[in-house]
């Protein structure tokens, strides 16, 4: 049996969960792929902290350069994250012929196609499966399962941490800084969390099954992005009357030869399997033109599903090298016609939510249909709460038919300038799967 070196540069979380699955399941993983994968070298920042599993002294250096100038070493695994120094590691093992292995999906999001071509033109691979849903095999899911597929939508839960804020918030009708920090003390959310709850980290996610649904490389700038920080429990429990719950979705559609890609808190019906995805778990919802709707479900992140998906790609480069074969799984860039840049949101069709705060009397329903009408913006139904005898201010909500984007600001705009409405109009946006 054919033995294939390895290098690890990062030997945090998912790294010692890497460590932890090439160690105990090295008999399993050599019954079936028929190579042995041997970790020579290991290069972390600090190699004197305790981790959770053993790693003998002999295999660790502070120097990834070693790693990436090993000769004998033809898998380099990249987890130190971020896009500077990590950009230099993969580069730089590229050059050198190096295949490399990583999870990193900032990284890629922002600089793939540089990586992509660079290892297209050294004929080394690159492996990406963990950047995106964690242990959910999503990535060779659109490469080679829908690979006779016009990719017509994508519909992503693709952020353990918000989808596990948005579930407590539905299910314990709590505010969200509470459940923030309930998050944070349970290790599902970063002392920082702003990538995760302004939608930066699911963003980063769909620029890459764009990559790979659409042949194209996206303009990452201009994903449109939205995070859930201004979700409440009184929209929470509104959606839910109208039979509705409030997910981050990351979306991405192809219309007559362009692409919508978004990110943003949306509503979901109760009764599709997105709506039940709770906790930190991720699901990704993908309907091809042959295939139809299918949807992907399991762990979006954590040391092991992570280290699963990573170990994945690892193994398979691993056999193409002792089976002579060329790089495989690169991204073919073959989306020539269509635009890097998605369709502006101002030009999104879409259903909505709208609440307003309005004074309590007598004809205010009248003058907001009135401009939602001359915007073009038909009412589906209305939620309104019962009159006070002594007046105040009550919630309207509106679920709208299909409408323009721009029409609707250009609604809301005019609304928000009434005397009876007391406070900016909120708006959601619905997709119907």
């Amino acid at each position: 049996m054919k033995t294939v070196n390895v290098g690890l540069i990062g030997a945090g979380t998912v790294g010692c969960g890497v460590i932890k699955v090439l160690t105990e399941n090295s008999e399993l993983i050599e019954k079936r792929s028929g190579v042995r994968i041997r970790l020579k070298k290991i290069a972390d920042i600090d190699i004197k902290r305790k981790r959770p599993v053993q790693i003998p002294e002999s295999l660790l250096t502070t120097n990834a350069w070693e790693i990436i100038e090993d000769t004998d070493i033809p898998i380099v695994i990249e987890l130190v994250g971020g896009t500077t120094v990590a950009k230099d590691f993969v580069l730089g093992a590229i050059e050198r012929g190096k295949h490399v292995v990583t999870a990193n999906k900032a990284l890629l999001a922002l600089y793939g196609k540089e990586i992509f071509l660079a290892a297209s033109k050294r004929e080394v691979d690159v492996g990406f499966e963990a950047s995106v849903g964690g242990g959910i095999p999503i990535i060779r899911a659109i490469r080679e399962g829908y690979v006779a597929n016009n990719i017509l939508s994508l519909y992503g839960i693709i952020n353990g941490t918000s989808n596990y804020i948005l579930s407590k918030m539905t299910e314990e009708g709590r505010e969200f800084n509470e459940v923030l920090k309930q998050a944070q003390a349970e290790g599902y959310a970063e002392a920082d969390p702003s990538l995760d709850i302004d939608g930066v980290d699911a963003a980063h996610k769909l620029s890459i099954l764009v990559m790979l649904s659409f042949g194209i490389f996206l303009d990452f700038s201009r994903i449109h992005v939205e995070g859930i920080r201004n979700i409440t429990p009184l929209d929470i429990s509104f959606a839910n009357e109208f039979g509705y719950r409030i997910k981050l979705l990351a979306i991405a559609k192809s219309r007559e030869g362009r692409i919508e890609a978004r990110v943003h808190p949306t509503l979901v019906r109760k009764e599709t399997p997105l709506a039940d995805v709770s906790g930190v778990f991720n699901a990704i919802h993908v309907t091809g033109d042959a295939v139809g709707p299918t949807m992907l479900y399991g762990m979006g992140a954590g040391m092991m599903p992570t280290a699963s998906a990573v170990v994945s790609d690892v193994v398979e480069i691993a056999k193409n090298i002792t089976l002579g074969n060329s790089h495989s799984s690169l991204p073919r860039f073959y989306g020539g016609d269509i635009s890097s840049s998605p369709i502006p949101m101002s030009e999104i069709t879409t259903k909505y939510y709208l609440r307003f705060q309005v004074e309590d009397r007598p004809g205010v329903l009248a003058q907001i249909a009135g401009s939602l009408g001359k915007n073009n913006i038909s009412i589906e139904s209305v939620i309104q709460k019962g009159r006070k005898l002594e007046g105040g201010d009550v919630p309207v909500v509106i679920m709208t038919h299909e409408a323009r984007e721009k029409d609707l600001l250009s609604a809301l705009d005019e609304i928000d300038r009434f005397p009876v409405v007391k406070a900016k109009s909120v708006f959601i946006r619905i997709e119907e799967l």
